[in-house]
């Protein structure tokens, strides 16, 4: 059993889906739009709207749609480890940007890099980085 994050966007599913593709290198990401549901099982949405859409991320999945009562992420976040900061800074800057950074991608005590914000699109991340890099390179040995 594999848990699967599902987000909800208000108008921008498509949108967001098709950055987060183009970020994580991953193919395009798989789109059900309103107007292609059969007759009476549609969710009463514009039809341009995605129903249901889905992006690889690594090993992993990421599930979104379209719901106009969406509401902003409060409370949880998507995390994601990296094996390297140079990794870990590059997703952090393109995911990051405008958006509202709450912690910088910097070395933690935990970690050789860890940051944390909200997206242009409301989703909430954190990007750390696997610790054994920061055993085995003295640069980011914390003092």
């Amino acid at each position: 059993m594999t848990p699967i994050p599902y987000l909800f966007f208000k108008g921008t599913c498509e949108e967001a889906l098709r950055a987060y593709a183009r970020i994580f290198g991953s193919p395009e990401p798989e789109l059900m739009r309103e107007r292609d549901a059969p007759e009476g099982q549609s969710m009463g949405g514009h039809p341009d709207h995605v129903m249901h859409g889905s992006v690889k991320i690594g090993d992993g999945l990421l599930y979104a749609s379209d719901w106009s009562q969406a509401q902003p992420m409060a409370g949880n976040s998507i995390c994601l480890t990296v094996r390297d900061t140079a990794e870990g800074r590059r997703l952090f800057d393109a995911l990051a940007d405008g958006g509202a950074i709450e912690m910088p991608y910097e070395p933690t005590f935990w970690s050789p890099g860890f940051g944390a914000f909200t997206d242009r699109f409301g989703t909430r991340w954190m990007i750390d980085t696997e610790p054994q890099q920061a055993m085995a390179d003295p640069a980011f040995a914390m003092a």
